[in-house]
């Protein structure tokens, strides 16, 4: 008879290998990270650590320890997770123990998120930026070819970062099931496979032309050995109870009789039970050693049924349970206990169970599409460390401020890639790889934000780029804030060719800029409009669709109380929210004041140009709606002139920030 081949079944899509027919590899970007705000660390505290942290990027030059004690804190990153895993890479590959992650499996998802206004129940429907679909419904643009290219890209890269036997959750929906296990495979070989687990979303599901989909796929998969796995147990059923039906009268404790035999292939040999040597059923082996059952006979915990057959007590006070199957349905989704009105947020007991089955405390947990943060907040009580990452600036908000909830959570930082990012973007987009490039390239890069604006070039001029109706235009550099001297020297090119209107776009800005440099320029004679650049000029998605927008830089009034015993206090005054025009008006009108726009604030008592120290807080929760508009006071330990800097975050998600000087004495 002929020896029949197995061949091997592969996932071969557009795109996967190169015309030579070799594996395309995934872009690897290696930007690094500016860390833009440190909590529940005060300045004090990192102070002293500074033997062991000297500088904000010591993650990259491997000062940073393994645990808490050694200075490690948890990492909330903004970002594209493609770029953000890219520049993990260097410091942990082969480090993380357990990643997590529940990506897009929809074409036609809803990623409208709901949040509440001000102290009243106004509710806001907002949709996604497009920037913050990206990795959503664009993921589907060509079909799913592309999805399984993202989706490739990523996995290859978690698999670097997991250490040798780390498991990865990656949780589908059934649409797109079959071709991410197929993936899998493809990332971490057949061999990787451990379980494909169903795990039941909901009660019930009115689909009325199909049986109701009420599960997801979630599979596990290991990165090699050896692995860590808990066995978990699930607590018993009223049926599953009802089993214990017999009391032992000396102790009034419920049990029930389990069988000592479990199936064997062949003859099993004969076991000594007390003064009898008893053969097992046929096709049958007793489950314990010699050694074990003289113990549980003296134990008395081997009884005889009438039929001389040994049975073997089991009390339901000594059982933990159900021991955890691969269906998983106590855990329904319920929206009363969700943080946010966040359409895929999962409940935390999904994530407690996998967690404590596949990692231990101290370990470090990843999730890359970390949503409304359901992985990092179950991760920070189970005592784990965490990194997680998300595209979408409302999402990391809403992790920040539900990490701030839980009762003793420890530092973290929120991170970016910030000007890194955008300097790649530049290089990749308008070519500056040669230093004789680089003026051509700023060339067209300034020439591609005038379009998006609607601004004409302008030549001859050292400052002034373009023009727009009556205005003149300046652009910001990509690595760079845009700074009080920048606006100076424009103003001044303005006076001398009398032009009265200039719009300055920028990235970022100059703390304490927006107020003072638009009240001297006015003195000056020149109206001065500061425009963001929106993030979404990087995505050509958006500027194919045309759904670019330039919004006025918000800014604050802020009043510094200063009081005796060298304390201080800070007052909000007034908010100017410039994305007004993006609420329904039928929502504007129920908006009554100006701090109804703010969902969040933070103040730096002592900052000192690096990264914000989040010393005092205050926010609003779904429970909880107020917002005191007057922080608690803070006492200086000796006088001499600080930096206060106010953060305050809107509804949308967007940060403003402000320093203020004082004098302390």
């Amino acid at each position: 008879m002929a020896k029949t081949e197995i061949t091997k079944t592969e996932l071969v899509w557009p795109g996967k290998y190169n015309e030579d027919g070799t594996r395309k590899e995934v872009p690897r970007v290696r930007p690094p990270f500016q860390i833009i705000e440190t909590i529940n660390e005060s300045r004090a505290t990192r102070e002293a650590k500074k033997d062991r942290q000297s500088s904000l990027f010591d993650i990259w030059e491997g000062k940073e320890g393994d645990t808490f004690e050694e200075g490690w804190k948890n990492k909330l990153i903004w970002g594209d997770n493609l770029l953000v895993m890219g520049s993990l890479i260097e410091k942990f590959a082969g480090k993380i123990d357990l990643i997590y992650i529940d990506p897009p499996f929809g074409t036609g998802a809803d990623f409208t998120v709901s949040t509440l206004i001000g102290e009243s129940s106004v509710e806001l429907s907002k949709e996604a930026s497009l920037v913050e679909e990206k990795a959503y419904r664009d993921t589907w643009g060509k079909g799913l070819e592309s999805y399984i290219q993202m989706m490739s890209d990523r996995l290859q890269l978690m698999r670097e970062l997991l250490r040798p036997g780390g498991s990865i959750y990656v949780h589908v929906g059934t649409p797109v099931s079959p071709v991410v296990r197929l993936l899998l495979d493809d990332t971490f070989g057949a061999e990787g496979f451990v379980n494909e687990i169903s795990w039941k979303r909901s009660a019930s599901h009115n689909d009325p032309s199909q049986f109701g989909r009420l599960h997801d796929n979630i599979y596990l998969y290991q990165n090699g050995e050896p692995r860590t796995f808990n066995k978990l147990y699930a607590p018993y059923t009223e049926e599953q109870e009802a089993k214990y039906n017999l009391v032992e009268r000396e102790t009034d404790r419920r049990y029930m009789l389990d069988n000592m035999a479990a199936p064997a292939h062949g003859h099993a040999k004969p076991m000594r039970f007390g003064d009898r040597i008893l053969e097992p059923p046929r096709n049958m082996m007793w489950r314990f050693s010699q050694e074990n059952i003289d113990r549980l006979l003296a134990e008395g915990r081997i009884v005889f049924n009438r039929a001389g057959t040994p049975k073997i007590k089991r009390y339901l006070d000594e059982m933990p349970g159900a021991l955890l199957q691969d269906i998983w349905t106590d855990c329904i989704v319920h929206m009363a206990t969700k943080t946010e009105n966040y359409p895929t947020q999962k409940p935390e007991k999904l994530l407690d169970r996998t967690i404590q089955a596949s990692s231990n405390e101290g370990d470090l947990i990843a999730d890359f599409f970390c949503g409304s943060g359901t992985t990092l907040a179950v991760a920070e009580r189970l005592s784990r460390r965490w990194i997680g990452c998300d595209l979408s600036r409302w999402g990391i908000h809403v992790t920040r401020k539900r990490l701030l909830g839980i009762e003793g959570c420890k530092p973290f930082e929120v991170l970016n890639l910030g000007k890194y990012e955008r300097k790649y973007w530049q290089g990749v987009t308008f070519g500056d790889k040669k230093k004789d490039d680089q003026q051509l390239a700023i060339f067209q890069y300034i020439a591609f934000i005038l379009k998006l604006y609607g601004a004409e070039p302008l030549a001859g001029m050292q400052h002034l780029h373009g023009k727009k109706g009556k205005a003149v235009v300046h652009v910001g550099a990509v690595d760079a804030p845009v700074t009080i001297d920048e606006i100076n020297v424009c103003i001044e090119e303005c006076l001398a060719v009398k032009q009265l209107e200039l719009h300055v776009l920028g990235w970022e800005w100059e703390m304490g800029l927006a107020n003072l440099m638009v009240e001297e320029a006015k003195r000056r004679g020149v109206k001065l409009l500061l425009l963001n650049i929106p993030r979404e000029v990087m995505e050509p998605q958006a500027v194919d669709k045309g759904d670019i927008r330039f919004f006025e830089v918000a800014h604050l009034e802020v009043e510094i109380k200063q009081e005796k015993d060298r304390k201080a206090r800070v007052v909000l005054k007034d908010f100017a929210f410039p994305y007004a025009d993006l609420i329904p008006e039928d929502v504007r009108s129920k908006i009554k004041k100006w701090s109804d726009y703010i969902d969040y604030w933070a103040v730096d008592w002592n900052f000192q140009n690096d990264t914000f120290m989040n010393g005092w807080v205050a926010y609003r929760t779904r429970k909880d709606r107020t917002l005191p508009l007057t922080s608690d006071p803070h006492g200086y330990d000796k006088p001499g002139k600080y930096t206060i800097m106010v953060k305050v975050i809107d509804i949308f998600g967007n940060d403003t920030s402000q320093a203020f000087e004082v004098e302390v004495k």
